[in-house]
């Protein structure tokens, strides 16, 4: 069961269309799985469409109508439908939305790069606009605690399978943990199933400790 969901505020913008690609991407993963808060972008994009409906109509040009059907024209737009889907066996618990960004294998972390202690991560292009932010998938193995560490920005995380927790409570699958400048944590992977997650987040994270000196000078 879900306990912790993605706050009011981040659905409302997320429907709206204003939230950054990482910060979308993580909102779209979370509410696949979610049927809360995709109910709650539903109401967030149905409020937006009768506020729409409302407003007072602007007057335009006669020939604006023509010049925005010729721009759409010239948008490729690729529809994805359930039938289009084919999910490979090793993708059983990631959301749709995750399936190109990874890479294929015959398992979920054959190519993934390897990290201190056991730890598999696999870095998402977020494309050259957003050079500032990351979004991380990461494997920790069962028992596994993260080195202790701060935040530049917000820091977001769903769990996909397994779970961690950390001082600010348990956290499961479909569960989305919100990190931000004022928390230190130091996640702790499942002792039996260990943790599979997407993070996103900007800048750097801030290590501490004698271990938090090296990673610091590395920039992750």
């Amino acid at each position: 069961m879900i306990k912790h969901h993605v706050h009011a505020e981040i659905l409302m913008s997320y429907a709206a269309g204003t939230s950054s690609m990482p910060v979308s991407l993580i909102v779209a993963s979370h509410v696949t799985i979610c049927g809360k808060c995709r109910k709650d972008v539903q109401l967030f994009e149905d409020i937006g469409g009768k506020v729409l409906e409302e407003s007072s109509s602007i007057k335009t040009k006669p020939e604006t109508l023509d010049i925005m059907l010729s721009q759409l024209d010239d948008i490729d737009i690729e529809v994805e439908t359930s039938s289009d889907i084919k999910v490979n066996s090793i993708f059983k618990n990631i959301p749709v939305v995750l399936h190109k960004m990874l890479p294929k294998g015959n398992t979920l972390t054959e190519k993934w790069k390897k990290g201190i202690g056991g730890i598999k991560y696999f870095d998402i292009d977020l494309g050259e606009s957003n050079k500032n932010a990351h979004a991380r998938m990461f494997s920790i193995p069962p028992g596994k605690t993260l080195p202790n560490h701060g935040h530049e920005a917000q820091e977001f995380t769903l769990v996909l399978e397994g779970g961690f927790s950390d001082k600010s409570g348990d956290y499961n699958a479909g569960d989305i943990a919100i990190e931000d400048e004022l928390n230190v944590h130091s996640p702790v992977a499942d002792s039996t199933e260990g943790c599979v997650c997407l993070t996103v987040y900007e800048g750097n994270l801030k290590f501490k400790g004698v271990l938090g000196l090296i990673l610091n000078l590395l920039k992750i």
